[in-house]
């Protein structure tokens, strides 16, 4: 895994191993960056379910101007550490190891993130759960 474009261009992107984490294949995230390449720059981001760090190393790469690494487990957070290390983008990184209910319910109403990207294993109903708890309600007009 590389990181494709931006500041970072071809750096190294270590994966865990095993079927715990895996990373999103290179040609999904060809597709998805393209989409939103201009809508990086200067954005807060959040990488849910982070795993090695790519979504979210990538984004800063190509121009955010921060971003939230959460992950529950320690390995991979140790993974996402070292590669935003290596890539020199740590400095604009902020990396928990946390469950993401956990952090989500911290983060209401203190954080504010303009893009998230939810990777979540696939045998689970996480990304459903985490739009659910991640929505804020909106009061109604007066």
């Amino acid at each position: 895994m590389r990181i494709i474009t931006g500041s970072a261009r071809n750096a190294i992107i270590e994966t865990l191993e095993g079927e715990n984490t895996r990373p999103t294949a290179e040609r999904a995230k060809e597709a998805l960056f393209s989409m939103i390449q201009f809508e990086l720059e200067g954005r807060n981001v959040l990488d849910l379910f982070a795993g090695s760090g790519q979504l979210g190393l990538e984004a800063l790469s190509r121009g955010a101007a921060s971003c939230t690494f959460i992950d529950s487990a320690r390995e991979a957070v140790d993974i996402v550490i070292k590669n935003a290390k290596n890539a020199k983008l740590f400095d604009r990184a902020r990396v928990s190891a946390v469950d993401y209910k956990a952090f989500l319910k911290s983060a209401a109403g203190k954080e504010k993130y303009d893009i998230i990207f939810l990777d979540p294993p696939y045998a689970s109903d996480f990304v459903a759960e985490s739009v659910k708890k991640g929505t804020r309600k909106k009061q109604p007009a007066p």
